[in-house]
């Protein structure tokens, strides 16, 4: 189950010795993203949502993470490192919750496993 309390423990977790603030939602607006006072909302929504995909089989796993990943990054819910962040969160739902997995993200070069 996807929860905001697990997207800022993660956040925290993969950035906390880079960033004092990691974990925690911006404070300021930017020019992508929604309003900062809308975050916790906006990721209230995202994870009703992709939660009630998951139990409804609504779409493909992989759908529900593109899905999940796309609207994570367009809420923008902290200051830095929300790609990264949300290419991690992403692999873990359909790992985790949907047993599938990971996407590969990057094709070509040193990371293609040809």
């Amino acid at each position: 189950m996807v929860s905001e309390s697990f997207i800022r423990q993660l956040h925290k977790k993969m950035f906390g010795s880079v960033w004092r603030w990691a974990g925690e939602f911006r404070k300021f607006n930017k020019n992508i993203g929604v309003p900062r006072e809308m975050i916790g909302i906006a990721l209230r929504h995202l994870c009703e949502d992709v939660n009630n995909w998951i139990e409804h089989e609504t779409f493909s796993a992989d759908e529900i993470a593109a899905r999940f990943h796309h609207r994570l990054v367009a809420i923008h819910p902290f200051a830095n490192d929300n790609g990264c962040h949300a290419r991690m969160i992403a692999d873990l739902l359909l790992k985790k919750s949907l047993g599938e997995i990971p996407f590969s993200w990057v094709r070509g070069g040193h990371h293609n496993n040809e």
